[in-house]
């Protein structure tokens, strides 16, 4: 079909703190060097910039005092900043305080925020400085020829869910442009797409968290500014090693998340679940009482850290961000990271304008400057964390003291190799008697709350006559082996209920897959964590999805 197309220099996909602050930063280069001004576009899925961003968020300042000094007079969306940090270890009735804060959990001094609020303000300072951005529009195809990325092909809208064009039907643009940078966030459609095609893989795959996010209003009283929490609580309280985070916002809100690793033998395991069962431990009892749930969403983490990192450039193109795996999963931190990355970005597609050359030969530039960076820095005193915990708990608790204090970072062991989350899965006939089913949990709708419910309160919308953006390659798989193999975790590791096996009345005693899109909070857990890896999470039609502000 006939497409419409755009030109331009420089293309970014997805507006958060990677590409944002990349495309200032370029912009703000550009301008110091005295030369002309590339044309600039930043594209992004949400209806709106921000309304996919979720993070918990505690932010080291670092990035942002290089990029914009004076941000706090720009009237930066802080909410607070931290100056009481603490570190809790839970039992499933007491709490202890760590007498000593562990390094990794410091963050005097950090701010917290919403990270949609600063996408919104990073936007805005962007469009300040000349550079386009479109939301609405979601990167679906990632333009190729001869080994040089060409740019991007946005996603058809108006189709209906029997693949017709509707009245509505639009065919997506073909955007070319001489550099593309890839930021769209963890397990990008488009990333996933250039890893493969250019063979880009890290040592080690990378491997994930689900981190669930709810706000909540809670009793002046029990609101304390400035306060963060980590928290470590053991398996026993919630069925997963996990942890938590707690931190205060503005107007008597708290930030409650909690984080659980995608990597559980379990085939039921449940991050929502793990989130809801902490909920009734008696510090959030206490905390939560009286209190109102606010806002809900889900998103996953990268935490493979630098041996999970793939080669970050290609003949027209670079990756930035959680795309490229730049959060330190050790500190629960990646918003500074995602923008240190974007500002390399940008100083190196500087160097290709100047040289009109947008191979490797110039872009791999991006590469000596981060190995040449705290970011890297960073990274590799962090690079054997996941390592680390991946030997088993013994080995990890023997481990973090030569790790943290004694070998920069190393640790007994360098380089640990490691398996991807979904490889861990044990079939239902290798588990005990006792973990072959569904944990049983009766929410409460007071504290605790189910999957269905919760949706509501992440404000996903998405058009029901459209075909699914959740596609699963053989769906005969999902009834004839994953049942009987591992009884269907999709319907468990889903954050929103997005996937269900019915009764299939064509064919007694069996199921079948049923997929409600419409619930999906883009978390992307499923793609990440099938045990087949015949999911595939693709973007709906531009602007659809969660409504995250705030968040």
């Amino acid at each position: 079909m006939d497409r419409e197309s755009l030109e331009v220099d420089v293309l970014y996909v997805g507006a958060g703190p990677a590409t944002l602050a990349s495309a200032l930063h370029l912009s703000q280069e550009v301008k110091r060097l005295g030369l002309d001004q590339p044309s600039i576009l930043v594209i992004e899925k949400a209806a709106e910039i921000g309304d996919h961003m979720l993070s918990g968020a505690v932010m080291n300042p670092k990035a942002i005092q290089e990029l914009i000094p004076d941000f706090i007079e720009q009237g930066f969306p802080t909410e607070y900043i931290c100056d009481k940090d603490m570190t809790y270890f839970f039992s499933p009735k007491r709490k202890l305080r760590s007498p000593i804060n562990p390094p990794f959990f410091k963050k005097k001094g950090y701010h917290v925020i919403s990270l949609s609020n600063v996408a919104k303000w990073l936007a805005s300072r962007c469009e300040e400085a000349g550079i386009d951005i479109y939301p609405g529009f979601a990167g679906d195809k990632l333009l190729t020829k001869d080994g040089h990325v060409l740019g991007v092909r946005t996603g058809d809208m108006g189709v209906s869910k029997e693949g017709r064009a509707k009245d509505t039907f639009q065919p997506g643009m073909d955007i070319l442009a001489k550099v593309t940078v890839l930021g769209e966030g963890v397990r990008g459609t488009l990333t996933k797409q250039l890893l493969e095609e250019f063979d880009l893989h890290g040592e080690n795959p990378q491997v994930y968290e689900t981190g669930i996010k709810e706000i909540w209003r809670v009793k002046p009283e029990k609101h304390m500014p400035g306060r963060v929490i980590h928290g470590i609580v053991p398996h026993e309280l919630v069925n997963s090693f996990g942890g938590m985070w707690l931190y205060d916002m503005k107007d008597n809100l708290v930030s409650y998340g909690f984080v659980s690793a995608l990597d559980s033998a379990n085939p039921y395991h449940d991050p929502h679940l793990t989130a809801q069962r902490f909920k009734t431990h008696p510090f959030m009892r206490d905390l939560l009482e009286g209190a109102e749930l606010v806002r809900y969403g889900a998103k996953a983490i990268p935490i493979g850290g630098l041996y999970s990192q793939p080669k970050l450039y290609a003949n027209g193109a670079l990756i930035i961000g959680d795309s490229a795996g730049f959060c330190n999963a050790e500190r629960l931190a990646g918003v500074h990271m995602a923008m240190k990355s974007g500002m390399m970005a940008g100083e190196t597609i500087v160097d290709a304008l100047k040289n009109d050359d947008f191979t490797t030969t110039t872009l791999g530039g991006y590469t000596e400057r981060y190995r040449n960076s705290w970011a890297f820095e960073e990274h590799y005193k962090a690079r054997n964390f996941h390592g680390s915990f991946s030997m088993g708990l013994p080995f990890f608790f023997l481990n973090e003291p030569f790790r943290l204090f004694l070998t920069d970072g190393s640790g007994l062991k360098d380089r640990i190799r490691f398996q991807a989350g979904h490889s861990h899965y044990k079939k239902l006939k290798e588990l005990p008697p006792e973990k072959r089913s569904k944990a049983e949990f009766d929410f409460d709708g007071v504290l605790t709350f189910s999957k269905e419910h919760l949706v509501g309160f992440s404000g996903t919308q998405h058009e029901a006559d459209q075909p699914s953006h959740l596609v699963v390659a053989n769906t005969d798989l999902c009834t004839e082996v994953c049942t009987e193999e591992y009884g269907n975790p999709c319907e468990s590791f889903c954050p929103a209920a997005v996937y269900e096996m019915l009764k299939d009345p064509d064919r007694p005693g069996k199921k079948k897959l049923f997929i409600h899109h419409e619930n999906c909070v883009h978390c992307k857990t499923c793609d990440i964590a099938d045990p087949y890896q015949v999911i595939t999470w693709t973007p709906p039609e531009g602007g659809e999805g969660p409504d995250y502000t705030n968040m």
